[in-house]
């Protein structure tokens, strides 16, 4: 990894900050962690846990300037897995699974004006558009590629104006741990629904196992890291009442698929850091589970094959309680 140029995001231009849900000056350092995935950077970040809230939340971490830096071209098309661009068809027949996740969440609702917070490219828009739905789109990186031409607005939410008439629903897949101030955005959707519209939004659970010990978490990109109790008292301040939560790995992953192999290397020889770098890196798929400090491994790979059908049934248990990486709610604005 190298880092970027002083000015640039580089090492002497993270900052220090409070918990970014409610603010509390109190909190405890929990681990340091680095851009494994991208390595966009060699800078070393802080996790922390706010005393207040529960909630936890990178710092140091980059300036909010800088935040665009840490997104290259492969961010948008990493969870393809392609290593590059897909046509439209491959990229719906890719996301099917979690573009059917998703929908289920509306499902009971009558179809009305949807806005999709961090549309990427239109996928969610494109199916809820399928179902009935009058769609539109925000998404916060201008570089995102737009192949349909769908109705998507590029910038700064919290800077646009919307329609008074408001929204039946808002949602927000794995977008408010990227946020540098996710209260202003809840904030801001609660002000846009209509008395019982729903805000739905998937985000990663800090008091997980993978959100906790395996360090899931897309470091330096996730910047806040949420738990149950944080989501309530956000959306309570706001007037939303949360009303469903569930925990499940079908609209983004963030299995414990690893943790055997990561626990193997931790046991005969490897630091964190360096079991860390090989399991979050996106360029070799094989370097992790298959492989001993860059060398093809047979054991490794056995232990891989073993390290899935071991963790599948914890995950599930981990899931119905309600403990799973992926924390998926449902909060609305009451009825007058």
């Amino acid at each position: 990894m190298q880092p970027l140029p002083q000015g640039q995001g580089g090492t002497d231009n993270l900052v220090d900050v409070v918990c970014p849900l409610c603010g509390s000056e109190i909190s405890r350092h929990l681990y340091s962690v680095r851009d494994n995935a991208f390595q966009v950077t060699d800078a070393t970040f802080g996790v922390r846990r706010c005393s207040r809230c529960g909630c936890g939340f990178l710092s140091p971490r980059p300036r909010e300037d800088d935040m665009q830096l840490y997104y290259p071209k492969a961010y948008y098309w990493s969870y393809e897995g392609s290593g590059g661009e897909l046509s439209w068809e491959e990229l719906i027949a890719k996301r099917r699974g979690q573009l059917a996740a998703k929908a289920r969440w509306l499902e009971d609702m009558k179809p009305g004006r949807l806005l999709d917070i961090g549309a990427m490219k239109g996928e969610f828009l494109w199916t809820s558009r399928q179902a009935g739905w009058d769609v539109e789109g925000v998404e916060l990186k201008n570089s995102v590629p737009n192949p349909l031409s769908l109705p998507i607005r590029y910038g700064d939410f919290l800077a646009m104006d919307f329609d008074p008439s408001g929204y039946d629903c808002v949602t927000m897949w794995a977008v408010l741990e990227h946020i540098y101030a996710p209260a202003k955005f809840v904030e801001r959707v609660a002000s846009l629904l209509r008395p019982g519209g729903r805000f739905i939004a998937t985000v990663t659970n800090f008091n997980s196992v993978q959100g906790g010990l395996f360090r899931q978490d897309d470091y330096p990109r996730h910047l806040t890291l949420f738990t149950k109790k944080s989501i309530r008292h956000l959306c309570a301040r706001y007037g939303l009442v949360v009303a469903r939560m569930e925990t499940d790995q079908t609209i983004f992953g963030g299995a414990l698929n690893g943790g055997l192999v990561f626990t193997t290397k931790r046991l005969f020889g490897y630091t964190a850091s360096e079991a860390f770098a090989e399991w979050k890196q996106t360029t070799d798929p094989e370097l992790f589970c298959c492989s001993w400090r860059g060398h093809p491994s047979p054991s490794m790979r056995t232990i891989s094959r073993a390290d899935r059908v071991i963790t599948l049934p914890i995950e599930t248990l981990f899931d119905r309680l309600g403990l799973g990486f992926n924390l998926t709610f449902s909060a609305a604005r009451p009825l007058p």
